[in-house]
């Protein structure tokens, strides 16, 4: 795997305040996963979106609800390995 697509990001509306569920996701990730998460601030309403490389892994946009952290971070742990 390339070092770009080991990359996690999460993209949350910051107009939404999502800057905290954001956060919490980013240390379950690292803390799961042993990676870090960088924060993106979204002008995009209701964006909370998960991204490993290119590829994403969760979209709040797709599914109208918040993810669960800790099935996120095992995603992301397993295609770590």
């Amino acid at each position: 795997m390339a070092v770009e697509d080991r990359k996690v990001s999460i993209e949350y509306c910051g107009t939404c305040n999502y800057r905290p569920m954001a956060a919490s996701l980013a240390k379950t990730v690292e803390t799961i996963a042993g990676v870090q998460a960088t924060l993106i601030h979204s002008h995009t309403t209701g964006a909370f979106e998960v991204k490993m490389g290119t590829e994403t892994i969760y979209s709040k946009m797709q599914s109208g609800q918040f993810p669960d952290n800790q099935k996120i971070a095992e995603v992301i742990r397993k295609r770590l390995i």
